[in-house]
């Protein structure tokens, strides 16, 4: 989650030296800004989406536990693999 929060304040900072940059006339600022920005932004896509490929790998692996679990009368394997695929739909919802 701490990365999540270096992203956005970085994002956040880069935007504002690019727009201060812009404003003053500095296209080194602006220019700095703009890729600092962009960089912050690209590791959030990229966090994001290694979350939501975590989050479906729980899913599959819960469901497919809850499924053997069911079919071979564990109820606590079961309970698990509902476990597991409520936490992978919580990954994927923090991940969006």
């Amino acid at each position: 989650m701490s990365e999540k929060i270096t992203n956005a304040f970085h994002s956040a900072v880069g935007g504002a030296k690019q727009s201060l940059g812009n404003a003053v006339g500095s296209e080194q600022l602006a220019t700095e800004g703009a890729a600092e920005k962009a960089a912050a932004d690209t590791r959030s896509t990229v966090q994001n989406a290694q979350g939501q490929a975590q989050g479906l790998a729980d899913n599959v692996t819960g469901r497919a536990k809850s499924a053997v679990g069911a079919a071979t009368g564990n109820r606590t394997m079961e309970a698990e693999g509902h476990l597991q695929q409520t936490a992978g739909d919580g990954r994927r919802a923090l991940n969006q």
